[in-house]
């Protein structure tokens, strides 16, 4: 099986990878992770939290903290989603 970029992938794959960006970063960044949106933001108790593809890790002192765990997290999410799929 052949694997290839339809033209929205080449968009999505074409951003920066792993380069958070925001304009309030002492709330909120956000970085692409294969290709898809992972956000660091503040929970409600002044924590950090990561989101990506709809699951959510927190409890971060920092947003450094949060951006630190962001590669493993987000690795966890994909594995997570692979255990998903029979066959």
């Amino acid at each position: 099986m052949e694997l290839a970029l339809h033209g929205g992938g080449k968009v999505l794959m074409s951003a920066p990878q792993q380069k958070w960006h925001g304009d309030n970063p002492a709330v909120a960044q956000y970085a692409r992770f294969a290709g898809q949106d992972m956000a660091a933001i503040t929970d409600d108790a002044g924590a950090f939290d990561l989101l990506y593809l709809g699951f959510v890790t927190g409890g971060f002192p920092t947003i450094d903290a949060a951006k630190d765990a962001a590669p493993q997290f987000a690795r966890r999410v994909l594995s997570h989603l692979s255990s998903l799929i029979d066959g």
